[in-house]
């Protein structure tokens, strides 16, 4: 962990909807992110921070997490079932007071961001959104590892399976979304999104689906010199695949 992790962040203020309380949520100060870069499943890369373990506001009073710019938006009917099922059966706790998040406290924030999700009957691209992200801080994990820690390929093994299971419901999930809600989904515009769908149709071996995604997003106009080299990328990928004697 960065030693000037922490001052980079600050403590932003929010009332739970669900039960009402003031809480305090570590966040990325503005415009302090270095941004590098996005890995082929877009996972993003900062040389000073990471910013997607500060991607979720939790209240540690009845439990009720979810992604910040979600955290707010609950109707009646939500409040009541994680009333009913969240909060019944959380122990409230006081705040425990840290510098800034470790990758696996923001994992568990952002499982726990996913039950109540599931529980509240959240749209299907915000399931398929935390899924992606806890898919990416489990590869963020692999990345801190050493190769003289204890157990390192057991440990490499489990995470990268981990993140594959994440990234396989966030595929699910998120090709769902693409039928059935308009854009932007999850914050992706259609080209965006269709990439991504590619490339995880290409980790699951579907390479078909994942060139019919990619099809159009090739041809599209307007898109990124970014995303575009990442789609010509990825076409290759998918022919050397699909043609392997070619």
């Amino acid at each position: 962990m960065d030693d000037n992790e922490k001052t980079l962040l600050l403590d932003k203020s929010y009332t739970c909807p669900i039960c009402d309380q003031k809480i305090k949520v570590k966040s990325v100060k503005t415009n302090v992110a270095k941004f590098v870069g996005t890995g082929p499943d877009l996972r993003p890369s900062h040389s000073n921070i990471n910013v997607t373990k500060y991607e979720v506001a939790s209240c540690n009073y009845c439990g009720y997490t979810a992604l910040v710019k979600d955290f707010p938006n609950t109707t009646q009917v939500q409040r009541k079932l994680l009333r009913e099922n969240i909060q019944a059966n959380f122990k409230s706790r006081e705040e425990v007071p840290c510098d800034s998040y470790s990758v696996e406290m923001a994992i568990s924030r952002l499982k726990m961001a996913l039950l109540c999700a599931v529980t509240k009957t959240g749209k299907v691209s915000e399931v398929g959104n935390i899924c992606l992200k806890i898919s990416w801080l489990y590869q963020d994990l692999v990345d801190e590892l050493s190769e003289d820690d204890p157990g390192y390929e057991e440990k490499k093994t489990a995470y990268l399976a981990e993140a594959h299971n994440q990234a396989m419901n966030a595929y699910e999930h998120l090709s769902k979304a693409r039928m059935e809600e308009d854009y932007p989904i999850a914050g992706m515009n259609e080209a965006t999104l269709d990439y991504l769908l590619s490339y995880l149709a290409y980790e699951k071996g579907e390479y078909q689906t994942a060139m019919q995604y990619l099809s159009g997003v090739v041809t599209a106009r307007g898109i990124s010199p970014r995303l575009k080299d990442k789609c010509l990328d990825l076409k290759d990928l998918i022919n050397a695949k699909l043609h392997p004697a070619e």
